[in-house]
Protein backbone atom coordinates (compact mmCIF):
# COMPACT_ATOMS: atom_id res chain seq x y z
CA UNK A 1 0.00 0.00 0.00
CA UNK A 2 1.19 3.32 -0.77
CA UNK A 3 2.19 5.79 1.78
CA UNK A 4 1.13 9.39 1.81
CA UNK A 5 4.87 10.79 0.94
CA UNK A 6 4.95 8.14 -2.25
CA UNK A 7 1.53 9.49 -3.28
CA UNK A 8 2.64 12.88 -3.06
CA UNK A 9 6.17 12.10 -5.07
CA UNK A 10 3.43 10.73 -7.75
CA UNK A 11 1.54 13.65 -7.81
CA UNK A 12 4.86 16.21 -8.31
CA UNK A 13 6.12 13.74 -11.38
CA UNK A 14 5.80 15.17 -14.97
CA UNK A 15 4.51 12.21 -16.77
CA UNK A 16 3.05 8.86 -14.73
CA UNK A 17 3.26 5.49 -16.14
CA UNK A 18 -0.04 3.93 -16.41
CA UNK A 19 0.81 1.70 -13.13
CA UNK A 20 1.63 4.97 -11.29
CA UNK A 21 -1.77 6.62 -12.47
CA UNK A 22 -3.52 3.47 -11.47
CA UNK A 23 -2.16 3.78 -7.91
CA UNK A 24 -2.87 7.39 -7.84
CA UNK A 25 -6.31 6.58 -8.78
CA UNK A 26 -6.55 3.99 -5.86
CA UNK A 27 -5.41 5.75 -3.31
CA UNK A 28 -7.97 8.77 -4.13
CA UNK A 29 -10.42 6.19 -3.81
CA UNK A 30 -9.73 3.86 -0.85
CA UNK A 31 -8.85 7.25 0.96
CA UNK A 32 -12.58 8.61 0.42
CA UNK A 33 -14.04 5.20 1.00
CA UNK A 34 -11.98 4.43 4.60
CA UNK A 35 -12.90 7.93 5.46
CA UNK A 36 -16.68 7.55 5.69
CA UNK A 37 -16.22 4.06 6.60
CA UNK A 38 -14.46 5.58 9.98
CA UNK A 39 -16.89 8.94 10.23
CA UNK A 40 -20.46 9.22 10.19
CA UNK A 41 -22.49 9.51 6.99
CA UNK A 42 -24.70 12.24 7.19
CA UNK A 43 -27.78 11.16 8.96
CA UNK A 44 -30.26 12.41 5.45
CA UNK A 45 -28.23 10.46 3.51
CA UNK A 46 -27.77 7.32 5.63
CA UNK A 47 -31.43 7.43 6.43
CA UNK A 48 -32.35 7.39 2.21
CA UNK A 49 -29.93 4.77 2.01
CA UNK A 50 -31.48 2.40 4.40
CA UNK A 51 -35.06 3.32 2.97
CA UNK A 52 -34.15 1.98 0.00
CA UNK A 53 -32.07 -1.06 0.89
CA UNK A 54 -28.53 0.23 1.10
CA UNK A 55 -26.69 -2.19 3.55
CA UNK A 56 -23.63 0.98 4.44
CA UNK A 57 -21.74 -1.53 5.71
CA UNK A 58 -21.29 -3.52 3.00
CA UNK A 59 -21.06 -0.24 0.72
CA UNK A 60 -18.88 2.62 0.50
CA UNK A 61 -18.66 6.10 -0.31
CA UNK A 62 -16.38 7.03 -3.70
CA UNK A 63 -17.68 10.70 -3.70
CA UNK A 64 -19.28 13.22 -1.17
CA UNK A 65 -19.72 16.43 -1.44
CA UNK A 66 -21.47 18.40 1.29
CA UNK A 67 -22.67 22.50 1.21
CA UNK A 68 -21.35 22.68 -2.48
CA UNK A 69 -22.69 26.54 -3.46
CA UNK A 70 -25.49 25.66 -6.04
CA UNK A 71 -25.75 22.10 -5.80
CA UNK A 72 -28.24 19.96 -3.14
CA UNK A 73 -27.54 19.91 0.05
CA UNK A 74 -25.24 16.10 -0.43
CA UNK A 75 -24.68 14.82 -3.59
CA UNK A 76 -21.89 12.26 -4.68
CA UNK A 77 -21.62 8.39 -5.98
CA UNK A 78 -21.37 5.21 -3.84
CA UNK A 79 -20.82 1.70 -4.34
CA UNK A 80 -23.40 -0.66 -2.46
CA UNK A 81 -23.32 -4.13 -1.19
CA UNK A 82 -24.56 -5.42 -4.59
CA UNK A 83 -21.82 -3.40 -6.37
CA UNK A 84 -24.48 -0.80 -7.64
CA UNK A 85 -23.11 2.76 -8.39
CA UNK A 86 -25.53 5.17 -6.99
CA UNK A 87 -25.33 8.84 -8.29
CA UNK A 88 -27.20 10.98 -5.66
CA UNK A 89 -28.15 14.37 -4.82
CA UNK A 90 -30.00 15.27 -1.94
CA UNK A 91 -31.71 18.19 -0.29
CA UNK A 92 -31.45 18.48 3.30
CA UNK A 93 -31.88 20.71 5.96
CA UNK A 94 -28.96 22.98 7.26
CA UNK A 95 -27.82 20.15 9.63
CA UNK A 96 -28.18 17.21 6.61
CA UNK A 97 -30.32 15.17 9.35
CA UNK A 98 -33.66 15.31 7.47
CA UNK A 99 -34.26 14.74 3.50
CA UNK A 100 -35.98 17.98 2.15
CA UNK A 101 -36.15 16.36 -1.38
CA UNK A 102 -34.15 13.67 -3.54
CA UNK A 103 -32.99 15.22 -6.87
CA UNK A 104 -31.54 12.25 -8.22
CA UNK A 105 -30.75 8.30 -6.95
CA UNK A 106 -29.48 6.93 -9.89
CA UNK A 107 -27.85 3.91 -11.44
CA UNK A 108 -24.32 4.82 -12.40
CA UNK A 109 -23.08 1.62 -13.15
CA UNK A 110 -23.19 1.28 -16.76
CA UNK A 111 -21.38 4.58 -16.76
CA UNK A 112 -18.38 3.04 -15.36
CA UNK A 113 -15.36 1.60 -16.50
CA UNK A 114 -15.19 -1.75 -15.82
CA UNK A 115 -12.34 -2.89 -17.71
CA UNK A 116 -9.54 -4.35 -15.78
CA UNK A 117 -6.69 -3.63 -18.68
CA UNK A 118 -7.58 -0.98 -20.69
CA UNK A 119 -4.58 0.09 -22.97
CA UNK A 120 -2.84 2.77 -22.15
CA UNK A 121 -4.40 3.30 -18.83
CA UNK A 122 -4.71 0.23 -16.90
CA UNK A 123 -7.36 -0.21 -15.07
CA UNK A 124 -11.09 1.50 -15.35
CA UNK A 125 -11.94 3.32 -11.99
CA UNK A 126 -14.99 1.19 -11.59
CA UNK A 127 -13.53 -2.17 -11.46
CA UNK A 128 -10.29 -0.15 -9.06
CA UNK A 129 -13.74 0.85 -6.78
CA UNK A 130 -15.18 -2.77 -7.24
CA UNK A 131 -11.87 -4.43 -6.11
CA UNK A 132 -11.95 -1.71 -2.93
CA UNK A 133 -15.10 -2.44 -1.85
CA UNK A 134 -14.27 -5.82 -1.60
CA UNK A 135 -11.34 -5.45 0.40
CA UNK A 136 -12.65 -2.96 2.81
CA UNK A 137 -16.07 -5.18 3.10
CA UNK A 138 -13.87 -8.17 3.67
CA UNK A 139 -15.96 -9.72 0.64
CA UNK A 140 -14.33 -12.46 -1.91
CA UNK A 141 -14.40 -11.89 -5.21
CA UNK A 142 -16.95 -15.29 -5.49
CA UNK A 143 -18.26 -15.82 -9.40
CA UNK A 144 -18.54 -12.36 -10.33
CA UNK A 145 -14.45 -11.79 -10.22
CA UNK A 146 -12.77 -9.19 -12.10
Amino acid sequence: METPADIERLRKKRQCNVQEQNRLVEYGLRTEAIYWREHALPKALHDEGLARGIDWDNSIILDLDIDFPGMPSLFGLFLSQNETFIRFEIDTDEKHENVLAVEEWTDWTSKQNMNTHNRGTGMGWGAQAILIRRELCARPAGKESL
